[in-house]
């Protein structure tokens, strides 16, 4: 069987990487989907400007079509992920910074103080907990619905506050007579076995959701502006946490 041409598998291999390959995640960048911003566009600078499958820039991966104008997805300190079109066909690959226009003012800054924000937030989630600065859809994914939700009008605005309820399943044990039986095997083969009845008061226990305490979570303009917590808190150690409210990362 003849092989194919170097050419063909070229296309073959930048294709499958832009249709199907799923984005593996290179430790360290920062990736703009995390943020739900609009899609970053950058201009391609250079006639000859390579990129890499690797944010090292060391497997090369094809050269950039120019002029072009590509999507970026991720950014590290040296270069940046980015989506278009290569010699060979579509490619999504690191480019140097030099390669291409550059970046908005701050963007880097920005993302970086975002993805800081991110992961304490998603630290914060994954205990249940929330803190002031968070957004009302992370605390829906912290804490659920919550079980009451108010809205108050002043003149500094409208807030609207959430009311969650902490439940403890609490042991309940109660004791009633009752009848067991066990059945002795024969002590010979073909031999009948034998039924052992016995009476006494037997423990049957049950477990009842009973409230604990409740958090108010009040919202302006989206964001955490205050929690009111009782006994049973829901923050660990009682210590009401503070996050810098999401950037707008560029635009």
């Amino acid at each position: 069987m003849k092989s194919l041409p170097a050419f063909v598998l070229a296309v073959l291999a930048f294709t499958s990487l832009s249709v199907a390959a799923p984005i593996i995640r290179e430790p360290g960048a920062i990736y703009l989907s995390d943020f739900g911003q609009k899609p970053l566009k950058l201009k391609v600078l250079n006639a000859s400007a390579p990129c890499y499958f690797d944010v090292g820039l060391t497997r090369f991966a094809g050269t950039l079509r120019f002029p072009q104008i590509v999507q970026v997805e991720a950014v590290t300190d040296t270069a940046c992920r980015i989506r278009g079109n290569a010699q060979q066909g579509g490619v999504a690959a690191w480019v140097a910074y030099d390669q291409l226009e550059p970046l908005p003012d701050g963007l880097l800054v920005n993302l970086k103080k975002s993805e800081e924000r991110r992961h304490i937030v998603e630290a914060l989630i994954a205990k249940n907990e929330v803190a002031i600065g968070m957004t009302s859809d992370e605390v829906s994914r912290s804490l659920g619905k919550p079980q009451k939700k108010t809205n108050r009008a002043s003149k500094e605005g409208t807030e609207q506050i959430w009311e969650f309820i902490k439940y403890e399943l609490v042991p309940q044990t109660t004791y009633a007579p009752g009848v067991t039986q066990t059945v002795i095997p024969p002590n010979k083969p073909g031999k009948p076995g034998s039924v052992v009845t016995q009476s006494g008061m037997y423990a049957n226990t049950i477990y009842v959701k009973v409230p604990v305490g409740t958090l108010k979570v009040t919202f302006k303009d989206n964001i955490v502006e205050t929690l009111d917590q009782t006994e049973g808190t829901l923050a660990s150690g009682g210590q009401v946490s503070v996050v810098i409210p999401p950037l707008n990362v560029y635009w």
